[in-house]
């Protein structure tokens, strides 16, 4: 039995064949004579058809430009045109058939409030169309919706002319993690050539979901995404011609925002095709998966629940302020990673712990926030405006400034009334350099990098080198002239010792007193006031050994 025959037996003899529905027929003339509608009267509703715009879908073909020449056609006045009689044959037949008369039509000038309900009228359609939503006469009842929606496209338009941002580069110290964001954010103040924000291209499903699942809200040209902008983001369709253009704006972006970094080839395999959407994708699998927002995570709460201050590098202020960017990282971080944010009474506790400073003011606005005063235990953004007037770095650094002038005995050091360390604003030696502490030694250094710190820095250098020029000429002579007296006196002890060898068995002529004199003569580098003799030869200082040896020889031959 064929498949006719058995639907033809499953319907009883005295039944007949069922038939498709009839379409619904929906009538649309409220839509163009309703007042709070496009409020067109009868004769222009005629003239506006007789231009081709007689049902809500005929719009598909009327933009901005064809309405305004549609509207230019409907004002001019048409003559009425005889018509003509039937002409036949000699043998009866039609010639010509017979012609109707048309009559006159008498031109319409549409009043300024219909032209722009009808020019937003197309905006919309073609709003609809674009989003893959059909237009029909509830959300085109202008009066509840497209009065709305009209403010929202118009703005949008605006926005779309505006200068395009500058696109967002990486770098050494902007990584793919921090990059990201601030790159899609330049695409959503970026419009295509479809005047939509270009993040519409890289969003993460590019199929639109369907109406039935995803319905427009009541009296809004809009569903669930909030907004004319935000709908177009999310409903704008991939499949349009128009499509690729804008792709290949995405792709020239990530070019650019690479270009000459390790990420690049990562974005080069889709040049040729201008692919900006896989070339997106392709960088956030490589270098922006889940793993580095984990890692993000786990190093920003590290962050948080150890990181200690004492308060004498920087302020209070800045302390918090860390802490706060790096719970802004760490919700970023949670849209990635499924992670439990830490909650205001978290934060305030780790801000608490890691508050090393015993100043007792602080201790004491500490002391409050730990009673929970004013619900501040439970409120981060209290806690801090509590702290901060306490801050002891900033109260160190206001006491510095009031200190008066520092003086030892009468003599006053300079510039030490402007420091709040209480270094002394000069050029230091190594051995007084050592001496100072760290926070002295980083504002002598800001101080040394200012116009008359190098001044004042580079004249007590040149001083110094003058002065460390006269004491190597002075060591120079110095040296020549002990070179010298050790030459002189190495000549008399030799010749002092062939004297003695030379006199043999007879009593030396040299006496202490000679021996003593030569001696002296050889000191007088030391100084030229003391006298020298065999008892203080010692004071002779290099030239000790050699008053020794001469004693020792003058012994020898005196026993011999």
């Amino acid at each position: 039995m064929s498949a006719n025959q058995v639907i033809a037996a499953a319907i009883p003899a005295n039944q007949p064949p069922a038939q498709p529905a009839p379409a619904v027929v929906v009538d649309e003339t409220p839509f163009w004579t309703a007042r709070d509608q496009m409020s067109l009267s009868d004769q222009a509703r005629l003239r506006v058809a007789e231009e081709g715009l007689e049902h809500i879908r005929d719009f598909m073909d009327f933009k901005e430009s064809e309405l305004s020449q549609a509207f230019k056609n409907i004002r001019i006045n048409i003559p009425p045109i005889a018509g003509t009689a039937q002409v036949d044959n000699p043998d009866g037949t039609v010639l010509f058939a017979a012609i109707a008369p048309i009559p006159a039509k008498q031109g319409v000038i549409l009043p300024a409030k219909c032209i722009v309900r009808l020019k937003t009228a197309s905006k919309a359609y073609h709003f609809y169309k674009s989003i893959e939503r059909v237009p029909t006469s509830v959300s085109m009842n202008f009066s509840v919706t497209l009065k709305e929606f009209n403010i929202e496209f118009e703005a949008l338009i605006k926005q779309s002319k505006e200068t395009k941002p500058e696109v967002p580069k990486i770098t050494k110290n902007v990584t793919p993690l921090r990059w990201v964001e601030s790159f899609m954010d330049c695409l959503f103040r970026t419009f295509g050539i479809r005047d939509c924000p270009l993040l519409y291209v890289v969003r993460k499903d590019a199929d639109v979901q369907s109406e039935l699942d995803d319905p427009l809200l009541p009296d809004k040209a809009y569903g669930e995404s909030g907004s004319v902008i935000d709908e177009m983001i999310k409903r704008l369709t991939h499949i349009d011609p128009l499509y690729k253009s804008d792709n290949a704006s995405v792709y020239s972006m990530l070019e650019e925002a690479t270009r000459a970094t390790v990420y690049a080839p990562t974005v080069k395999p889709y040049a040729r095709k201008k692919d900006g959407r896989a070339a997106y994708f392709a960088m956030m699998t490589s270098h922006i998966g889940d793993d580095k927002w984990d890692r993000l995570q786990k190093d920003n709460l590290k962050f948080l629940m150890n990181t200690e201050w004492n308060g004498k590098v920087y302020g209070l202020e800045k302390f918090t302020g860390m802490h706060r960017s790096k719970y802004v990282l760490l919700e970023e971080a949670a849209v990635h990673v499924n992670f439990q944010l830490p909650t205001e009474y978290t934060r305030v506790g780790y801000l608490m712990e890691n508050i090393k400073n015993k100043d007792p003011d602080l201790a004491a606005a500490l002391g409050s926030i730990r009673l929970n005063t004013n619900n501040m235990r439970e409120d981060f953004e209290k806690a801090v405006a509590f702290l901060l007037p306490v801050c002891p770095y900033m109260k160190g650094k206001s006491d510095a400034k009031e200190r008066k002038i520092p003086t030892v005995g009468a003599v006053v050091l300079k510039n030490a009334s402007e420091s709040t360390t209480g270094v002394d604003f000069r050029w230091y030696t190594k051995p007084e350099y050592d001496k100072l502490t760290s926070e002295q030694k980083q504002e002598l250094y800001q101080w040394q990098q200012t116009k008359d710190g190098k001044a004042q820095i580079n004249k007590s250098r040149n001083n110094n080198n003058g002065n460390n020029s006269n004491n190597y000429n002075n060591n120079k002579n110095n040296n020549s002239y002990e070179k010298k007296t050790k030459r002189q006196l190495a000549a008399k002890i030799k010749s002092l010792e062939l004297k003695i060898a030379a006199s043999n068995d007879e009593e030396s002529s040299v006496t202490d007193n000679e021996l003593a004199t030569i001696i002296a003569s050889a000191a007088k580098e030391e100084s030229s006031k003391r006298t020298v003799t065999i008892n203080d030869a010692k004071a002779a200082g290099p030239y000790v050994v050699a008053a020794q040896k001469i004693q020792g020889i003058l012994k020898r031959k005196r026993k011999e």
